[in-house]
């Protein structure tokens, strides 16, 4: 029997119930630095939630695609997209079910809350997922947490290790950058990583 957490309708019941601690109510401050920062590219952000992230790369001169299953959070980056006056493309699929036409077509990937949110079995799909979506030379543009969570604890979240991030991601990339952003908002700050994965 499949965990109700890697379905759609498990995810839609949290943004009816207002279960959505994930969601800051707006964009995050460590990718609006991201945003300013990067040579502009063609970036798909999975598990966009309610876009806030999405559009704030659209609006920064980046070629976007938001991907989540929840119709919620569908609707809601289609809103604010076109509230904000920007073009992006806006896909409701399950990120282990993509169409292979978008394999190979992103210069970034970016995550944040999609790792945490998934079964922990699931994170070497995560990686393969990641992987094929990107371009040769691509990036990973992880912020990963909740970094002082044990897995044991259950989710989601499900607790993130640092340790464990780079085991699992050194198969496969090399690793750009790390840090522990000093924009984090209160509740995660020291809670989180960014890390800049480049694909092998």
């Amino acid at each position: 029997m499949e965990d109700p957490v890697n379905t759609s309708e498990f995810w839609e019941a949290c943004y009816e119930s207002e279960m959505d601690g994930w969601d800051l109510g707006g964009p995050t401050p460590v990718f609006e630095r991201l945003a300013s920062e990067l040579p502009k590219g063609k970036i798909c952000v999975i598990g966009c939630g309610r876009g806030y992230d999405a559009v704030t790369f659209a609006k920064a001169g980046f070629d976007v695609t938001a991907i989540d299953f929840a119709e919620t959070a569908v609707m809601s980056t289609r809103e604010r997209a076109r509230n904000a006056d920007v073009e992006l493309r806006v896909l409701r699929e399950n990120i282990f079910e993509l169409p292979e036409e978008l394999y190979g077509q992103y210069d970034y990937i970016m995550e944040y809350t999609c790792f945490c949110a998934i079964s922990p079995e699931r994170r070497f799909e995560y990686d393969r997922v990641v992987w094929e979506l990107l371009k040769p030379e691509g990036k990973l543009l992880g912020l990963f947490l909740p970094l002082d969570k044990d897995l044991e604890e259950g989710g989601p979240p499900w607790g993130v290790k640092i340790s464990e991030l780079h085991k699992l991601f050194g198969l496969h990339w090399d690793l750009e950058h790390e840090e522990m952003p000093k924009e984090s908002i209160d509740r995660r700050a020291d809670r989180e990583i960014l890390m800049v994965w480049r694909k092998k």
